[in-house]
C-alpha cells in the first residue's frame, strides 16, 4: 500500500513538473492574412536561451509558421507566428523542449483554434480580366530585327569595356564605399569570409563578436544582392522582405541561420567547436548558391 502511494507521489509531481506553465495568445480575433500572432508562455526556466534550438525547425504549429522567439518584459517567452491561410484554422500543440538546472525539460502547448479572415472583401472582388488583343505583326522583315539585335549587342559590349577601363583608371580616387561597390558582391563576401577566419576569434574567446561579422557578413552581401535594407531590420522583417525575391527554402534556411547568430549574440548561447566552423561553412554555401 505505502509503495503505491509513493509511486503516485512521484507520477503527480514529474506531471506537475511537465506541464505547470502558463499559455496565452494575441490577438484571438479579427485575424487577417499575413498577420502575426504572439504564443506567450511562462514556465519555470524557459527563456530563448534555454530552448534547443537544434528543434526549432522540427515544432509543427499546423496553419501556422514560427517567425522568431524573443524574450517578453516579464521574463516569459513569446514565439512569434504568422499564418497564410484563411478560415477556421487550427494553432497544434507542441512539446517545446528546454534545459534547465542541466535538466532536459519540456512545456507542451495547448492547441487554440482561430478564424483568419482574407484581406480582400469577397463582395468586391477585382475586374481585372481584359479581352485578348490581336496578333501582332512585325512592321519590318526578320532580317532587319536581326541586324538591330547585333548592333545592340556591339555597342553593350563596347560600353561595357570602356566602362572598365575607366574603372581601371580611376579606381586610386575612390572613396572606401565606392571601392567596395565596384567588386561584385559575391567578390567581396567571400573576401570578408577570409579576412574573418584569419582574425582567430574563437580562439580568442570573442564568439559574440565573431558571430556579428558573420552575420553582417550574410546581411550586407544579402543588401548588396537583393537591394533591400539589411542591416538595420530584425532577422523576422529580413525574411518577410526577401519573400518575393528568392526560393522559400533558401528564404527559411537563411532566417533560422540568422535566428542561430542572434542566439550567440543576444541570448549567450555558446556553440562548440565543431558548431563554429559549421556556421562559418554554411555561410559560405550561401554566398556561393544564391
Amino acid at each position: 500500500m505505502k509503495k503505491n502511494i509513493v509511486i503516485f507521489l512521484i507520477i503527480l509531481l514529474t506531471s506537475f513538473n511537465l506541464y505547470a506553465f502558463e499559455q496565452s495568445l494575441t490577438p484571438k480575433q479579427n485575424i487577417t492574412v499575413g498577420d502575426k500572432v504572439t504564443l506567450n508562455i511562462k514556465a519555470d526556466g524557459l527563456t530563448p536561451g534555454t530552448i534547443d534550438k537544434t528543434k526549432l525547425s522540427e515544432l509543427n504549429f499546423g496553419d501556422f509558421e514560427l517567425l522568431d522567439i524573443k524574450q517578453a518584459a516579464d521574463g516569459s517567452t513569446d514565439f512569434i507566428l504568422s499564418v497564410y491561410k484563411t478560415g477556421k484554422v487550427e494553432l497544434l500543440s507542441v512539446e517545446i523542449p528546454y534545459t534547465y538546472e542541466n535538466q532536459n525539460k519540456f512545456v507542451k502547448t495547448k492547441a487554440e483554434p482561430l478564424e483568419v479572415k482574407s484581406v480582400i472583401d469577397p463582395k468586391n472582388l477585382p475586374q481585372d480580366i481584359q479581352d485578348i488583343k490581336g496578333i501582332a505583326k512585325f512592321s519590318h522583315g526578320i532580317l532587319w530585327y536581326l541586324t538591330f539585335i547585333l548592333i545592340f549587342l556591339a555597342l553593350a559590349v563596347l560600353v561595357y569595356y570602356l566602362i572598365k577601363k575607366f574603372m581601371k583608371e580611376f579606381t586610386n580616387d575612390l572613396t572606401p564605399e565606392e571601392i567596395i561597390q565596384s567588386i561584385p558582391p559575391k567578390e567581396y563576401a567571400l573576401k570578408q569570409l577570409e579576412e574573418l577566419s584569419s582574425e582567430n576569434l574563437p580562439q580568442k574567446g570573442q564568439i559574440k563578436e565573431y558571430y556579428d561579422k558573420l552575420s553582417d557578413i550574410i546581411r550586407f552581401y544579402l543588401k548588396r544582392t537583393y537591394f533591400v535594407d539589411t542591416m538595420e531590420r530584425t532577422t523576422t522583417e529580413l525574411y518577410q522582405m526577401l519573400k518575393d525575391k528568392i526560393a522559400p527554402e533558401h528564404n527559411r534556411e537563411i532566417k533560422i541561420y540568422l535566428q542561430n547568430c542572434d542566439f550567440v549574440k543576444f541570448a549567450k548561447l555558446v556553440p562548440s567547436d565543431e558548431d563554429i566552423k559549421k556556421d562559418f561553412d554554411t555561410a559560405k554555401e550561401f554566398i556561393e548558391k544564391l
